[in-house]
């Protein structure tokens, strides 16, 4: 195993970090507290990640299933469950109700995780963080199948995550790289996650980020070397192709796609052709 590198990590407190963002101007929108609040966060995670802990290499193959190539009556049973679970949360921030959203109020709700945790190594406020991400990018996706419900994802929610993981990655990060911490330094399972948003953008820039960030655990978890990295490293390697997937759409077409239709835009006919040969569409029905 490899010590975390905490040499080459910028080590940081996040709570020292907590008057930057309150200098930073703050959105006039706030967060439901009866909905989004600890209990919310815990529960994102404990559907997400059921019957897996920080130590799973690899999820089990039924979990992988329904995250990615559910048939049918399972994929439906599992949207109900996210949308019994978390249709009202994500309904309390959707467009209609927030039609100018920010990343501020998130920025928030991890400072008071960092807040309510300051003896935890920022633990907390890293799950509060990965559970918000996965709110947005992945929920939502199991919620809103519809065509109505995939304009959202696309110009709704996924720009929220998007702006978060980016807060989160930027040099002066206001809250520290999250993603980083300790307790998942070399833990692809837990740690993809929140890079998924950057993998659902059609901003090129967005996916050389990912891929920088691809090569750098690629090379830690080599480094490492030990049987029982393996299989972490198949599952990073994993990611590494779902990416390669959707970077390469992305530099061919500028844009995916299947995404034309619902969002109004005209399909170009090499566009055309590649759907109606069986180009990706990543699991979104095409008409």
């Amino acid at each position: 195993m490899l010590a975390p590198r905490t040499a080459n990590l910028r080590v940081f407190s996040i709570l020292s970090l907590l008057p930057t963002v309150q200098r930073r101007p703050m959105s006039s929108f706030t967060l439901n507290k009866s909905i989004f609040n600890p209990a919310l966060y815990h529960r994102v995670r404990d559907v997400w990640f059921e019957g897996h802990s920080l130590d799973t290499k690899m999820p089990k193959p039924e979990v992988m299933q329904r995250w990615w190539m559910a048939p049918p009556e399972e994929k439906l049973r599992f949207d109900s469950h996210c949308r019994d679970n978390f249709g009202a949360a994500l309904s309390a921030i959707g467009p209609e109700n927030w039609p100018s959203p920010n990343v501020s109020p998130f920025v928030q709700e991890i400072q008071d995780a960092a807040r309510a945790n300051s003896d935890d190594n920022g633990v907390e406020a890293a799950w509060t963080a990965l559970s918000i991400i996965l709110l947005l990018d992945q929920m939502s996706r199991n919620i809103y199948r519809t065509s109505d419900g995939l304009v959202k994802i696309y110009t709704h929610y996924d720009k929220i995550a998007q702006a978060l993981i980016g807060t989160i990655l930027s040099e002066d990060s206001p809250i520290g790289r999250l993603d980083l911490n300790p307790m998942w330094l070399l833990k692809p399972m837990h740690r993809s996650w929140f890079y998924m948003p950057l993998l659902h953008s059609e901003d090129i820039d967005q996916h050389k980020q990912v891929n920088a960030i691809i090569e750098e655990l690629s090379a830690e978890l080599d480094e490492g070397g030990a049987d029982e990295e393996s299989m972490a490293k198949g599952y990073w390697q994993k990611f590494a192709a779902a990416e390669k997937d959707h970077v390469d759409i992305i530099e061919k077409f500028g844009r995916y796609p299947h995404r034309n239709d619902c969002l109004g835009r005209e399909s170009t006919e090499e566009e055309k052709t590649f759907l109606k040969d069986g180009g990706k569409t990543f699991g979104v029905a095409q008409k």
